[in-house]
């Protein structure tokens, strides 16, 4: 069944009439959805999902029938992403689809020593509202993480477990070695192309950031936060 976010607090009543648009044309005139088909919607209000059948299809609207919810239990890692910038923005775009159906709160872009001037504009931010969306709907979780642009990095108050990457040995410790408290958040900083610089560096261990290398293995910044998630979730 297709899975959609639906902004709305009426998705426990018998029946609704589905006005949104962008819905409508993809039931219609993407998936060529027919009466008596299975819907499933979700509010990001409840950990939910509401299953409808269509009971008719008009050109501007469709009335569902509601079947039966499905309450599904919640994640309770709050792993949120500290991500310097990427050399290309469909970088960003296939990180935050990637990331978001595994699982991760929220993603925060920032610029680093060896960040690429990357110029957003306020049509490609709505872009990556749309691919966080539709990396909720299908990956079958029920919150939409956030993302947010950050003009500086202020460390002081980014509090908690604070984990960051680097290709350098000093100091540092392997990935099986952590052993995190998951009551509280815990926030992951994943290098640019070229890696953090040795200022940077000595800036996350004086703010006793825990610094973590990957084996012998150079990831791709899009990849490392993958690698990180699968390890302690299983952790």
């Amino acid at each position: 069944m297709q899975r959609f976010y639906l902004n709305t607090d009426i998705l426990w009543i018998n029946e609704f009439i589905l006005k949104d648009e962008e819905i409508i044309y993809q039931l219609s005139k993407v998936l060529r959805a027919k009466k008596w088909e299975k819907i499933i919607f979700f509010d990001w209000i409840n950990l939910t999902d509401f299953i409808y059948e269509i009971n008719l299809i008009e050109k501007k609207s469709i009335i569902l029938n509601f079947v039966s919810k499905i309450n599904k239990e919640n994640i309770k890692k709050d792993l949120n992403l500290y991500q310097a910038l990427p050399n290309k923005l469909d970088k960003i775009e296939e990180i935050i689809q990637k990331w978001t159906e595994i699982w991760y709160n929220n993603f925060y872009f920032y610029k680093s020593n060896r960040s690429q001037n990357i110029q957003l504009s306020p049509n490609k931010l709505v872009r990556l509202e749309k691919i966080i969306k539709e990396a909720t709907e299908q990956s079958n979780r029920n919150t939409i993480p956030k993302i947010i642009f950050l003009t500086k990095l202020d460390l002081i108050n980014i509090i908690w477990e604070n984990i960051f990457f680097h290709t350098n040995l000093d100091n540092s410790k392997k990935l099986s070695e952590l052993s995190l408290n998951f009551t509280k958040k815990i926030n992951i900083f994943v290098w640019p192309e070229w890696w953090f610089d040795e200022k940077e560096n000595e800036i996350f261990l004086k703010n006793k950031f825990i610094k973590i290398n990957l084996w012998n293995n150079i990831l791709r910044t899009e990849n490392t936060p993958i690698v990180v998630w699968f390890y302690i979730l299983n952790k």
